[in-house]
Formats: structure tokens, sequence, C-alpha cells
């Protein structure tokens, strides 16, 4: 069974999914993955990448919470 690439829209047979977006993606277009935990695995895309508050969620190995400022509001 092959999906299809939510970025590229390229034919895939395994897929990532986004921690940032939740995309489905191939691995030429995730930009990086971590181990967070003995479990826990991150991965971040591309787009996600260029959006700095998402970079700084995936460099300090939690995920991102979009509406962070609405909720202290």
């Amino acid at each position: 069974m092959t999906i299809t690439c939510e970025r590229c829209k390229r034919e895939i047979f395994k897929y990532e999914k986004c921690d940032y977006c939740g995309r489905k993606i191939c691995n030429s277009c995730m930009k990086s993955s971590q181990r967070a935990s003995k479990v826990r695995r991150l991965i971040i895309c591309k787009d996600c990448w260029s959006s700095m508050p998402k970079r700084k969620a995936y460099k300090n190995k939690r995920a991102y919470v979009a509406h962070a400022k609405s909720v202290q509001a």
C-alpha cells in the first residue's frame, strides 16, 4: 500500500508524522529527528523548521502548542 507525502506529494511506502504540523512526510521532507526519551522520538519537517517557535520547541525536546498565547490571555 502506498501513501502520498503530504508535503511534496510523492508516493511513499513508509512515512513519519511531523510532531509540529501533523502531516505524513517522507524521509526527504524530514529535516531532523531526535530521541526525547527512551520511547519518544521527535520529528520535525522542513516547513516547521523555518518557524522559529516550532524550532525552539523541538530544540527543547517538547511538543509545540500553537494556541499557547491565546490560552494565557
